[in-house]
């Protein structure tokens, strides 16, 4: 399997894989995809399943009254 490259500039991609959505919530891999499935985030294409980043940060940015 290829292992992909993290984008750590301001140009990151919308969608992520359950890896990077790991990393980004700092969560484990059932409570990271529990929580992109509650708020809507998760992107299915074909067999692959990806998390859109926006979505993830208007969830927290809601959550925390962050503007």
């Amino acid at each position: 399997m290829r292992s992909r490259k993290i984008i750590a500039s301001t140009n990151e991609a919308r969608l992520m894989d359950t890896e990077e959505l790991r990393a980004y919530t700092n969560l484990g891999r059932n409570n990271a995809m529990k929580l992109g499935d509650e708020i809507g985030a998760r992107v299915q294409i074909g067999r692959r399943v990806l998390w859109d980043r926006v979505k993830i940060d208007q969830y927290f940015n809601d959550l925390t009254n962050a503007e």
